[in-house]
């Protein structure tokens, strides 16, 4: 008569040493876990797992607990099988729950890593926002400034055509206007160097304020883009010189505010920084020639 499968089991499992006793499934995962426990030995023989065993004791003093705690590992050796699992490419072996505390601790590292990727993404999301707020107040201004602009164009347009009809405020609106439309304004026609159909001479945008456009769109610091209106405005004027030593000054705040990567904070606090220095240098220095 053929040996039924259970009996081959027992066979195989008293051929590898192990208990014979059980059910079918018994002995059929604790051959399972064996091979698994000689596959893991095969590929290193000094490698460590971690060993997990979970039951239950009962609440008392310190010492008696510990006891307690000794009795009930000894049971739980003795009525329950030993598993071997993977927990996260990690070999574990244990009781069940055991090995579902290890789960748990996996899921938890696991949820953990999900936590920080999302305040990553929320820092870098905060960061986007902060930049289209900023973004946001540089339109609203350049609506202001071309709204002045447009009002000029009527106000000469009654000083030319309709002088009878002229009032002291255009003369104010054309010289406010004029101010606007020939003046520096970094932050604005940095914009006009953005997307399809936006400039291409950056040369000439570098050479009336110093940097790049894509470098000033990051600013909002009120007073680095009015050092640099500043020097677009002495740059572009076709009456006045600058002078040499605005010039070198300006340049000397450039390098000094590029080699600081760009850090507008130069001004908190009483500390000095290169940056500073060259700021102030250049706020004290003549930057028209004398006589014009």
């Amino acid at each position: 008569m053929a040996p039924t499968k259970k009996q081959l089991l027992q066979d195989e499992c008293k051929h590898l040493g192990l208990s014979s006793s059980g059910t079918v499934l018994n002995l059929t995962e604790r051959i399972d876990n064996h091979k698994k426990s000689k596959l893991i030995s095969s590929e290193d023989e000094h490698l460590m797992c971690d060993a997990i065993l979970v039951t239950k004791s009962t609440v008392g003093e310190d010492d008696d607990m510990k006891t307690e705690a000794k009795e009930a590992f000894e049971k739980e050796l003795q009525k329950e099988e030993l598993e071997v699992d993977r927990v996260r490419g990690e070999v574990c072996v244990g009781n069940r729950r055991g090995l579902n505390l290890a789960g748990m601790k996996a899921k938890l590292d696991m949820h953990e890593s999900k936590i920080d990727l999302l305040e990553t993404r929320t820092k870098d999301l905060e960061s986007e926002a902060k930049e289209l707020r900023a973004r946001v107040t540089t339109l609203s201004l350049a609506a202001q400034d071309y709204k002045q602009v447009r009002r000029r164009f009527i106000s000469t347009f009654k000083r030319v055509k309709l002088p009878d009809q002229m009032e002291e405020s255009d003369y104010d609106i054309i010289r406010d206007g004029n101010s606007i439309a020939h003046g520096g304004d970094a932050a604005v026609d940095a914009l006009l160097y953005e997307g399809i159909g936006g400039r291409k001479d950056i040369y000439a945008f570098q050479q009336l304020y110093g940097l790049h456009p894509s470098d000033v769109r990051r600013i909002t610091h009120h007073e680095t883009l009015s050092v640099l209106d500043i020097h677009a405005g002495v740059r572009a004027d076709e009456r006045k010189t600058g002078t040499d030593e605005f010039y070198q000054k300006f340049a000397d705040f450039i390098l000094a505010f590029q080699k600081s990567n760009l850090n507008t904070d130069f001004l908190i606090g009483e500390s000095a920084n290169p940056t500073r220095a060259a700021y102030g240098a250049l706020l004290k220095c003549q930057k028209y020639k004398d006589g014009e």
